[in-house]
Order: structure tokens, then C-alpha cells, then sequence
């Protein structure tokens, strides 16, 4: 599978110039194992380390989600019920 640089830097959210970094940490990881070419600005993977979740660990990460989710929820309404008092400190 080819990949370019542009596709990693967008998804990975890092500049073009880091790609390469990336790329060869991922390999020094074992995570993956390819070629980059610098050239064409091409990463080369022949092989990806194979994730296994499975259905104990799936619905540990569902609970875990569920309870961020929550968590979120009740910040924002936290927020949302003190910018009144917010802004009438600082008029």
C-alpha cells in the first residue's frame, strides 16, 4: 500500500517536513514495516501490526466513552449556566 505524505500529514496532523519523523518512529515501534521515498514523497507499507479488541475489551472501551461523554456534558452545562455570572463581573 502506498501512502503519500500529504494524506499522512493530514491525518496525523503534523507538517509535510514531519512525515518522515513519524513514518520511521512507526517503524523503530514495529507498528509498521515499509519504505519511504523521499523523493516522490511516498511511504511504502507492506505490513501494519494487527490490533485485537476483543468483545470484553470493546465493552470496556463503550463504558469508557459513555462515562467521557457524560463528563463533557456536565462541564458544558456548568459552563453554560455561569457565563451569565460571567459577564456581569466584567461589565
Amino acid at each position: 500500500m502506498e501512502i503519500s505524505f500529504k494524506r499522512i500529514s493530514e491525518t496525523c496532523v503534523v507538517s509535510k517536513e514531519d512525515v518522515e519523523l513519524l513514518v520511521m518512529k512507526a517503524q523503530s515501534l514495529e507498528l509498521i514495516r515499509g519504505s519511504i521515498d523521499q523523493v516522490s514523497e511516498v511511504v511504502r507499507v507492506d505490513w501494519v501490526l494487527p490490533r485485537y479488541l476483543n468483545t470484553e475489551h470493546l465493552k470496556l472501551l463503550a463504558s469508557r466513552i459513555g462515562d467521557w461523554q457524560q463528563k463533557m456534558e456536565d462541564v458544558i452545562r456548568q459552563v453554560e449556566n455561569g457565563s451569565g455570572e460571567l459577564l456581569v463581573k466584567y461589565e
